[in-house]
């Protein structure tokens, strides 16, 4: 069964639980006090939990409840449980919280019955673990084989043959965005096994090859991204400053500059620096900011500190250290800029192309920080998806191009996405949701790069 809000609804469940309780009230601000593994509580749905002493019985991980420790976790919390899971939370019940510091959504609504409803269905009658694929575990170890390969005929091979080396070294960078893509985000969707143990073994081991820290990724994502998409003031993927101007302007509510008059032409070609500056900016959010945009970060256990600085002594190594015992400094310096170059730009369009065009809606929370819609719709309108059909397209983007079905079931293992799809689509078409979606990666591309010269140039004299 696809852990998800089966259709019995959620308001009967929490009613059940606050009955014969003395209700306590905590503010967001209290809430974000207790996010520790020694006081650890959770809110759902205007519900205060103590779930401390269950952390280390949870059957995801102790690591999935310290993520959520401390603040309001709705969304995550139906999108990768059963209704029925309500009933165990009676016993954690502490209070009520009666602020929100980011925005809520109503109760699901038909539609988000309804098709989580048929996606179980699916599962169940075709006796599918969601968690499972023989062909996507096949395509890790593909991934797997073609990074090191990759990275081995560099080192003892052609370390001093640029004509060769260089198409390794976007070949090997190319391999490691579509890691990035397949091994990290099913593992920080808790989607691969049902063993915690797998999860945080991927994300350490992505880590040591590409640099970045999947304790940010996971609240970057699925803490900041997933709950809260498209939506200014929340979303961690698409924060943007005004003073200094940010190097590109993606939302109307982004005061405008010159420059972005040619924002279309030179923010692709910047693109080519997400994974130096994601490496670096890492460190600056855990150690200094300790936010992720909007996502407050709770402290790093000792485990997940060892794992995030482990990541990133080993990536220098293979990538700086041991690379100058083969090869000159200046063909070290080529083959990273070549590598992060073909793996960022990758990253980055495969992203973009989901959300950050004009194609979908932007969000916005009324005054009492609610927004108006059910969140399964909003996930509808607010993303696009592109060439589900194809099957090369579905491999080399890591089935992200399915980033509708992604986001409603993120905790299914993405070779399931292509089945998953049609339902989607058909259930989007009977309640008259808005399914966005283009027939090409090409054209997917496009809505993109439109989305950064329209907000660059036709909404000038909007905003002078």
């Amino acid at each position: 069964m696809v852990c998800q809000t089966d259709g019995k609804g959620c308001a009967n469940d929490f009613a059940k639980v606050s009955n014969g309780r003395k209700a306590n009230k905590f503010t967001w601000q209290e809430l974000a006090k207790l996010n520790t593994h020694q006081n650890a509580h959770i809110a759902i749905r205007g519900k205060v939990y103590d779930v401390h002493e269950f952390a280390n019985r949870h059957p995801g991980g102790m690591e999935q409840i310290l993520f959520g420790a401390g603040r309001d976790c709705t969304q995550l919390f139906e999108s990768y449980h059963s209704s029925s899971t309500y009933k165990l939370l009676e016993k954690f019940y502490v209070g009520d919280l009666i602020s929100n510091e980011l925005p809520v959504f109503p109760e699901p609504s038909k539609f988000n019955r309804t098709v989580k409803e048929r996606v179980n269905k699916y599962f169940k009658d075709n006796n599918i673990n969601p968690k499972y694929s023989l062909a996507m575990f096949m395509v890790y170890f593909l991934v797997l084989t073609m990074i090191f390969s990759s990275y081995l005929a560099m080192l003892l091979l052609f370390p001093n043959n640029l004509w060769v080396m260089i198409p390794l070294a976007a070949f090997h960078g190319f391999w490691g965005a579509l890691s990035e893509l397949t091994i990290l985000h099913d593992s920080s969707h808790f989607a691969v096994t049902n063993n915690p143990r797998v999860w945080i073994l991927n994300q350490l081991l992505n880590s040591c090859y590409n640099g970045n820290s999947g304790f940010v990724w996971t609240y970057q994502h699925v803490m900041g991204h997933h709950p809260y998409t498209n939506i200014d003031g929340a979303d961690p993927d698409i924060v943007t400053s005004d003073k200094p101007a940010d190097i590109r302007r993606i939302k109307t509510s982004q005061s405008w500059v010159s420059r972005y008059f040619y924002q279309h032409i030179y923010v692709p070609v910047l693109y080519a620096f997400l994974a130096v500056k994601t490496r670096l900016q890492d460190i600056s959010i855990v150690f200094v900011d300790k936010m992720n945009g909007h996502i407050r970060l709770n402290p790093m256990s000792t485990s997940q500190f060892i794992i995030f600085w482990t990541g990133k002594i080993a990536f220098c190594a293979m990538r700086f250290v041991i690379p100058l015992y083969f090869m000159s400094l200046t063909n070290t310096i080529i083959m990273n800029v070549v590598c992060d170059s073909a793996l960022s730009y990758w990253l980055a369009l495969t992203f973009q192309a989901s959300h950050v065009v004009s194609e979908v809606e932007w969000p916005t929370p009324d005054k009492n920080n609610k927004i108006d819609g059910d969140w399964a719709e909003l996930q509808c309108r607010t993303t696009q998806d592109y060439a589900t059909t194809n099957f090369i397209w579905n491999i080399a983007t890591g089935h992200l191009n399915h980033q509708t079905a992604h986001h409603l079931f993120p905790g299914v293992i993405q070779y399931h996405y292509s089945k998953i799809t049609p339902i989607v689509q058909q259930t989007c078409k009977e309640f008259g949701i808005n399914y966005h979606y283009k027939d090409t990666f090409t054209e997917g591309i496009g809505a993109h790069v439109n989305h950064l010269k329209r907000l660059g140039q036709e909404d000038i004299k909007k905003t002078q």
